[in-house]
């Protein structure tokens, strides 16, 4: 009898962290799940065809959900202690601002109709961490990956990084960084105000 009550015990010991982790994960793709639907409602809509109204609605959409000082700080890497407070927010505002654009792009270019939520992966370690992949379709039915780097700050989980379509964001805008720095000779400095300045290019360009 002691016997079956200690495997008994032993197997809702095991079982508890693999329920924690479920919730966890569940909970990370219910804030991608929401945010996709948003998304997928403006990119239905009319009048959200021109560039500054669909990236104002992007952006309200995705300021709740994606840490973008987390991932600017990540993509300046080494360099970002050598940057002053002041640079650094400058390049995070910029940053900001290119994301949001590579990922509006990204949504539009692909002619996105639908989405569907893939299936759970391979478990994390970490219940504060879990990675949330969803499916879009084009028109034509081509299928598209996008893989979700999630983190669960205070209460609500947070977008860290993210693959479209297996190009890994983060580390491409970190790879270009580091390449600037270089052509620089290591001016920082320069480096934010070049890309600050390429931000507002793109933006005037895309609004003539």
């Amino acid at each position: 009898m002691l016997q079956r009550l200690a495997i008994a015990l032993l197997c809702v010991i095991g079982l508890a962290p693999l329920t924690a982790v479920q919730a966890s994960w569940q909970e990370a793709q219910a804030t991608v799940d929401q945010a996709s639907s948003q998304l997928m409602g403006i990119l239905d809509d009319p009048a959200y065809q021109e560039v500054d109204p669909l990236m104002a609605e992007i952006e309200s959409i995705l300021n709740p959900v994606v840490d973008f000082p987390y991932i600017s700080k990540r993509v300046m890497g080494k360099y970002y202690r050598k940057a002053s407070a002041e640079q650094q927010q400058t390049f995070s505002r910029a940053f900001k601002n290119t994301l949001i654009r590579t990922y509006a792009k990204s949504l539009s270019g692909f002619g996105i109709v639908r989405y569907e939520m893939a299936p759970q992966g391979k478990p994390s370690p970490k219940p504060n961490k879990q990675i949330v992949s969803v499916y879009v379709y084009s028109g034509n039915g081509t299928k598209y990956t996008l893989v979700y780097y999630m983190l669960k700050q205070d209460e609500s989980w947070k977008l860290v990084n993210v693959l479209v379509d297996g190009i890994n964001l983060r580390l491409n805008f970190k790879n270009q960084f580091a390449d600037m720095v270089s052509r620089t000779k290591g001016n920082v400095g320069q480096v934010i105000s070049d890309w600050e300045a390429l931000v507002s290019t793109d933006a005037k360009e895309e609004g003539a």
